[in-house]
Parts: C-alpha cells; structure tokens; sequence
C-alpha cells in the first residue's frame, strides 16, 4: 500500500474558521465550540473508483465540510486519470491494490490506524469492502454513499440484479447512516429491518463552474452534446440514435460526446459521425459544455448525474431519459425514445421555449447546493470525540 500525505494544518485551520464565520452569516445552526475539549472526526473516504461524477461528489463533501481533516483511499482507474489538483485537499491519499480480498485486508489494517474517524464509503464495491473490513460502532461509524445502487443496473439479468439487492441489505445491518445524493435513493436506503439512518446529500456543482449568461439565438440548433464515461450506464447507443434520428427527420446538427471509454463505442459513434474527445480535464468538459446549444442525458440507470447540474448551471437545455434518478425533480423535457425528442425538436428552435427550459430546470435543482449539503454533511458527520492527551 502507497501512503502520499499532504500535511496542511494551516489550511484546514484557515477553512474552519472561514465556514464558521460563513454558516454563522447564514444561520445554519450551532457553531463548534469548546475545541479544546473535544475534536471534529477526521473522514476517512473510500472509493474504488474516483473519477467521474464520484470523484467530483467526495471533493464537493470535503469543501462543504472543511471542518474535519479528510482521507482520501482509493482505486485508480485507467480510464480516469487524476491531476494533482484532484486530491490536493487530502489529508492523506492511499491507493488501493488490486484484488477485492487483499483490499478488504489492506483497508483493515489502514482503518487501525483512524479508529476515531468517520468512514464514508462511495459506491458499490467501496461500500461492501468496508463493511466486510470494520463493524459500525459510535467511535468509528460508517457512511455509506451508493451513488447509485448495482441493483438499479439496466444491463444485467433479475437474478443478478436480486443478488446485488441481497448483499446490499445485508451489509445495511453494519451502516450507520446512508448519505442518499437522490430522492430515489433515499428511498431505495429505508432498508427493512435494519436501524440506519437515511439523510439526502444533494449533489451540487463545484464554485468553479462559470454561469454563462448569454442570449439563446432562435433557429436551428446546431451543436448537440452527450457527456460520461462511455460504458453501458451512460448508453452512449441511445445518444448516437438519438443523432440519428434527428439527422434522418431533416435536421442538420452537430454531435460531441464529451468523455473516453470503452474503444467499441467509440468506434460506434464515430461510424455515426459523432465525435468524441476522449478523456478530459475538468476546463476541457466545461470549454464543451460552454458552446452546446443542447445538452442530452443518455443515461440509463444514475444516483444522480452530476453533467446535468453542471449544464444546468451554465445555462445549457437539458433533455434527459426518463429514469428514476429523476423522481421529484421536475425536469420539463424527459423522453423515452429517440422518437420522442424529433417530436419536441421543433418546438425547441424557439429561443423563448429554450430560455424557459433552462430556467425551470434551475427552478427543479434549487435543493442541490452548497448550503443544503453542508446541513446534511454536519448531520452525518457532526460528532466530537473527546481528545485524549
């Protein structure tokens, strides 16, 4: 196991009082006090997987809760490649080995090291190699974040499907809090029989995504933009039909996926005249997202999609798949077919109908920002554990 510390107490110093100050203006509540007495719990994160909408979600944890040091262990992805710039704000950054047993006793031995710390695991594989690796206790509690449940999953069979819902109630017993970044999966956390806690994380945008405020012309739209990790999830397929059928009703536009992945897909889309740009630095996406006229969400199972936050706050018309990531928001264009959307294109010449798409999305994704999550992060993670000296 890789151990690469980045020890700036100054920096988690300035931040706590910079927040409290802030959340003092704001009135979210009570304000740590008798920090000689008792310390924040350090939060020990854990993914297999950071890249992608994940990786931006646990960033957006740690800016939102700057009280605490953060720990970051994970798996890196090829696919996925991390900049310096990623992973500044850790306390401490570990690299998982391949192998799920020899991660399950590598974490054990890594968690020795934090038994004060709150554990918070992201996503399915994450989840289940802490819960195999430590108990839940109220000294160490465990967090549990399944950006998306593997029982939601579009590509596998019922009998799978059923299995990956069993081990997830399973491990529902040795959970302390479930920290849902949707509605769905709020509700999806109740599980029966087991006493965890549910609370929603909203997703939200990081502060460094710019707000494009700029006339939408009327007539034809010319760019159209898909976004994610090319893989089944995304389902780049219903994108690239979605081209196709515009182009085929008489409407000449122009189709970016903005991401890499798995090279037959590639292929696929470029066979359909659809570019591709390969994995991106975080400018690279937002320079794509800046010049869309419209972006599409192809995805056929979520948690919830961080590119439609994003979109949505650049001023960018969201069309999306009508999955059930999108129970309670109110997003004004949801389609099931590629059919359904050259139904709706006409209309969407209109600069008039695409200034209130964007504006009603905005309106449906109030909930998701910075101060919301920080309540519901100081919920899960607000427990002082005395100093021991």
């Amino acid at each position: 196991m890789t151990t690469k510390s980045f020890n700036v107490p100054w920096l988690y110093s300035g931040l706590k009082v910079m927040w409290m100050l802030y959340i003092g203006d704001m009135g979210l509540g009570t304000k740590i006090e008798s920090i000689g007495d008792a310390r924040v719990r350090p939060v020990v994160h854990v993914t297999e997987s950071f890249g992608g909408g994940v990786a931006a979600a646990i960033r957006d944890y740690c800016r939102n809760y700057p009280f605490a040091e953060h720990h970051l262990v994970y798996a890196p992805r090829t696919d996925a490649p991390i900049e310096a710039s990623d992973i500044s704000e850790f306390a401490s950054v570990t690299r998982l080995v391949s192998g799920h047993l020899r991660r399950i006793a590598d974490l054990r031995r890594f968690l020795r090291n934090h038994p004060d710390a709150v554990v918070h695991a992201h996503s399915s594989f994450a989840g289940a190699y802490v819960r195999a690796a430590i108990a839940k206790s109220p000294r160490r509690p465990i967090v549990y974040t399944p950006h998306c449940y593997g029982f939601e999953r579009r590509d596998t069979g019922i009998v799978q499907r059923s299995a990956f819902w069993a081990l997830e109630w399973m491990f529902a017993f040795n959970t302390t809090a479930f920290a849902a970044c949707s509605q769905r999966e709020e509700e999806l956390s109740n599980w029966p029989l087991t006493s965890a806690k549910t609370v929603h994380v909203p997703n939200v945008v990081s502060s460094d995504i710019p707000v494009r405020d700029v006339h939408i012309p009327s007539g034809r739209i010319m760019r159209v933009v898909g976004a994610g990790r090319l893989g089944p999830q995304k389902d780049p397929m219903f994108f690239r039909d979605c081209v196709v059928a515009l182009r085929d009703a008489g409407y000449d536009v122009e189709a970016t996926w903005i991401g890499g992945g798995e090279p037959d897909m590639e292929l696929m889309l470029a066979t359909a005249g659809i570019a591709t740009t390969g994995w991106l630095t975080r400018s690279g996406v937002l320079d794509n997202f800046k010049v869309a006229d419209v972006y599409i969400h192809s995805a056929k199972w979520e948690g919830f999609p961080i590119a439609v936050l994003e979109a949505s706050t650049m001023g960018v018309p969201i069309v999306a798949r009508d999955i059930s990531a999108f129970t309670g928001v109110d997003i004004p264009l949801l389609i099931n077919s590629p059919d359904d959307l050259v139904r709706a294109w006409p209309e969407l010449q209109s600069a008039s109908v695409r200034h209130a798409m964007v504006r009603s999305v905005a309106s449906a994704l109030e909930h998701c920002n910075d101060v919301e999550q920080a309540k519901a992060l100081r919920g899960l993670y607000d427990s002082r554990v005395p100093v021991t000296t």
